[in-house]
């Protein structure tokens, strides 16, 4: 009997089945596994958590324990969201964070990443939401705007400063910086039947020194850490006497491939001439501020500011004391119909992006791109965007049948005729 056993737990241990019955001569047999495998239990189904439960943590011998409110669901709340389209700059307080800008592609960013900037002191911000990150040798200045853009301002402070510079930039899948006209541009990579297009545009840098003079750059693209393009300025020689050196790189959430400066290193029209308009007029924008041909159940009042024929919040200009005026009505109604397109062929925010975008070029074009009246420019297209970002009515409108519409085509806009 005590041999039996003996016999059973070694096979046992083997993997094999051997339990005979007392004084049996049944044979030992090797177990196999059972080829029918059931089926596994379902998953239980999903039950609400107490909400805001008792809090109970052992620590070794102790209990602590706490019935405040923590702040926690039940489990069973919504999803996290989806990332949301970004409207302005985000500066943050430490410049290796990365500072955001949106593109005129919807939900798509680029990151820009200063140079040094893990050797850079924490924002000393401004009243704009602007922030200055300084070091020993190279002040950086973001000056934000409200239609998505911003200007940064590099101070090199001295001869022993670096002349040669490389600004990080992280752009979305899909998309690749080119070099244009004067211009660098951030692209959508082409696809057959599908041309690359422009999401938005760096300005070549300029530089100035603390005299006024203009210093030499020598812009370009080069390689950067993974997933980084880098903007390459290389400063020419200086006054050592002319100390510090400002350069201007300025970043625009724009659709249209152009900066506005119209040579490398544009510094405006002379006093008393105009700019050429470098944004395209739309050919089928319809003034109609009487609303002689505002359908019925249309709301008035979305007519009236769509239709108006110029700017709404701000001047349809901006004058210098020298007599030099930058339009903005163009871009005014480009904005107006990109509106009217909304949701189905683009968004809200990126029509009012790049309705400072087109203000800007306009600036550029006219005063260049430093100086009292540029930077004056600018702030009259930013203060006038960011009303229409507070008041201005959206939603889609249907564009209007005049006498000269051609019914047979679609709006420029790819929008839909009124019926």
């Amino acid at each position: 009997m005590t041999k039996v056993f003996r016999i059973a737990l070694i096979l046992l241990a083997a993997g094999l089945v051997v339990i005979p019955a007392e004084g049996s001569g049944a044979a030992i047999v090797r177990a196999h596994a059972d080829p029918a495998v059931p089926t596994p239990a379902p998953l239980p189904a999903p039950r609400e958590m107490p909400q805001d439960a008792p809090r109970i943590n052992n620590i070794g011998g102790a209990k602590v324990s706490s019935s405040a409110p923590q702040g926690e669901g039940n489990g069973m709340g919504q999803p996290l969201a989806a990332a949301r389209e970004l409207s302005n700059f985000t500066v943050p307080m430490f410049a290796k964070d990365g500072i955001f800008f949106p593109t005129t592609w919807a939900g798509k960013n680029i990151a820009i990443h200063l140079p040094g900037e893990m050797t850079l002191q924490a924002a000393a911000w401004s009243g704009d939401g602007g922030a200055t990150y300084t070091s020993n040798d190279v002040d950086y200045e973001v000056i934000p705007f409200s239609g998505g853009g911003g200007d940064i301002v590099i101070r090199r402070k001295t001869i022993f400063s670096p002349s040669d510079m490389q600004v990080g930039v992280r752009i979305p899948e899909g998309t690749h910086l080119r070099q244009g006209t004067n211009v660098v541009l951030v692209e959508t990579d082409p696809h057959p039947g599908r041309p690359a297009t422009v999401v938005g545009t760096f300005s070549i840098p300029v530089a100035r020194d603390s005299k006024g003079a203009p210093v030499t750059v020598s812009p370009g693209i080069g390689p950067g850490f993974p997933n980084q393009t880098n903007i390459l300025i290389n400063l020419g020689e200086a006054n050592i006497f002319a100390f510090p050196i400002e350069i201007t790189l300025s970043y625009r959430a724009s659709n249209t491939p152009t900066s506005g400066a119209l040579t490398a290193d544009w510094g405006g029209m002379p006093g008393g001439v105009g700019a050429p308009q470098v944004i395209t007029q739309p050919v089928d924008y319809v003034t109609d501020p009487a609303g002689t041909y505002r359908p019925a159940g249309i709301d008035p009042a979305l007519y009236a500011q769509r239709h108006s024929g110029g700017c709404q919040g701000g001047p349809n200009e901006f004058r210098s004391a020298d007599g030099r005026a930058a339009d903005f009505t163009v871009s005014c109604q480009r904005q107006q119909m990109c509106l009217d397109a909304t949701p189905s062929n683009t968004s809200t925010d990126v029509c009012n992006n790049t309705l400072f975008a087109n203000m800007s070029t306009n600036c550029v074009s006219t005063f260049g791109q430093q100086g009292d009246d540029y930077d004056a420019c600018q702030h009259v297209a930013s203060d006038e965007v960011a009303w229409v970002k507070a008041n201005m009515l959206t939603g889609p409108l249907c564009q209007p049948i005049t006498p000269a519409a051609d019914t047979r085509r679609l709006p420029s806009n790819n929008n839909r005729y009124c019926q």
